[in-house]
């Protein structure tokens, strides 16, 4: 089982890091273009659908204010690669939306952190190193997250 939620964890990380090939020689700091752009952002200013497509690839966010988080139904589709559905629950810190994807997939449920560094133009997902601590993956250092793989969530 435990096997089965990291390859679960490890596909769309991979199809992304594929995807970035052309970024290969940008360091994560280095990559201005794609940084979080420091900002006050609010909980209002982020509600709303947001969606990447590409090559057949779709990433889907609808976020609704909830409290004091952001919540809503987030999922992967990547051609010819499993398919995730779930729920984003998560907080702003700083220019980040921070939270987890609590998701099924081959009928299996998982919960991983989930970290977006929120843009001009709208969400771009941080990838990093990961470990498992309680069935749950999350990242060992959100400071050195990867934000420059381009592939970004526009607000609809």
């Amino acid at each position: 089982m435990r096997n089965i939620a990291k390859s679960l964890f490890v596909v769309p990380v991979l199809l992304i890091s594929m995807s970035a090939c052309n970024n290969s020689g940008q360091e994560a700091k280095g990559n201005k273009e794609n940084d979080s752009v420091d900002n006050d952002w609010t909980a209002t200013e982020l509600v709303g659908k947001y969606v990447f497509e590409a090559k057949g690839d779709t990433i889907l966010l609808d976020l609704k204010n909830q409290n004091d988080s952001l919540v809503g139904p987030l999922s992967y589709n990547f051609q010819e690669k499993d398919k995730n559905n779930g729920e984003f629950r998560g907080v702003i810190k700083d220019s980040l939306l921070v939270g987890e994807y609590s998701f099924m997939s081959e009928g299996v449920n998982s919960v991983r952190e989930t970290v977006f560094g929120i843009v001009p133009e709208g969400l771009i997902e941080g990838f990093g190193d990961v470990e498992e601590i309680d069935s749950k993956f999350v990242f060992k250092n959100i400071d050195s997250l990867r934000f420059d793989h381009g592939m970004i969530l526009h607000k609809k």
